[in-house]
């Protein structure tokens, strides 16, 4: 038997083992859920208030320096920023809203759980990359649809969460086992188990009911009941990500308009020139958003 077969079935038996050990780990509800940070809580907590005010959301991001700093470049680069330089939080809050200034700070709260994973950092980019992606497209579906624009970013940067979470757990028990996997086999138990994990996290952190739907039903949004239209402006907003990604978003266009998740939202063929010219700035703002 050559080396490459050698290594291949080894990698096999590796992922068999990992996967039978994370299946053990759930069935007995084992699986040890990453904690929403407390800022992210407490912005959440604000934007979904009666009662919230841009003073609240402020002093809230204002504790943290790194999260001001974050918040404001945000603000800055946004592509309807005043011509006035936007120099403080309160000024930020006020031109964009109190949801998007919320969801960004959401977005920089969870961004550092989901990319720390020593040994995976790369492929966690690349999953929470995407996650941002669909966040920002699923945003501008929604403004389209004149919806809740600022839920239903929430809803895409959320729909795919169990993929990093599921990733670290993977490589957690791989280290703890001492066995070797390779980036084939991470990507296929991520795929296997990230919607169950997912569902988990999201129960767990106690986020809106659109939320948890659509991390359930994206996929199959014509079954969501009265969140329908939540999960599929994620759908169509996960496929445009994915174009966005691969840098096919301009070749996509003819595909997208003949989709069923399209037309369902009400679009027609014409609607799709404005929503592909707004690719440029979702890019932008793709870069953005992504801490360094």
């Amino acid at each position: 038997m050559s080396g490459t077969n050698v290594d291949t079935l080894e990698h096999s038996e590796n992922c068999d083992f990992i996967h039978g050990l994370l299946e053990r780990r759930l069935a007995r509800d084992e699986i040890d859920l990453p904690l929403l940070p407390e800022v992210a809580i407490r912005v959440m907590r604000v934007a979904r208030s009666e009662s919230a005010n841009a003073a609240q959301l402020a002093d809230i991001i204002n504790a943290d320096q790194a999260l001001t700093m974050y918040v404001l470049r945000v603000a800055a680069s946004a592509a309807k920023r005043p011509a006035s330089p936007i120099v403080s939080l309160h000024h930020a809050v006020s031109w964009l809203g109190i949801d998007e200034v919320a969801n960004i700070a959401f977005t920089l709260a969870l961004q550092g759980k989901m990319l720390n994973i020593p040994g995976q950092n790369q492929k966690a980019r690349r999953l929470w990359r995407h996650a941002l992606a669909s966040a920002l497209w699923a945003r501008q579906l929604g403004s389209m649809l004149a919806g809740d624009a600022g839920m239903s970013y929430l809803c895409g940067l959320l729909h795919a969460i169990g993929k990093p979470v599921t990733l670290g757990a993977v490589h957690e028990l791989a280290q703890r086992a001492q066995v070797k996997l390779g980036s084939d086999e991470y990507d296929r138990l991520v795929e296997t188990f990230h919607r169950h994990i997912g569902t988990q996290v999201l129960g767990a952190w106690g986020l809106p009911a659109p939320v948890i739907a659509t991390a359930t039903h994206w996929e199959a949004y014509a079954a969501a009941g009265p969140m329908r239209l939540d999960c599929n402006i994620v759908n169509v907003a996960h496929r445009l990500a994915n174009c966005t990604l691969t840098d096919s978003i301009r070749l996509s266009r003819d595909l997208l308009v003949a989709e069923p998740a399209y037309q369902d939202l009400g679009f027609a063929p014409i609607d799709a020139i404005a929503l592909f010219d707004a690719a440029s700035s979702i890019n932008a703002d793709l870069d953005t958003y992504l801490a360094p």
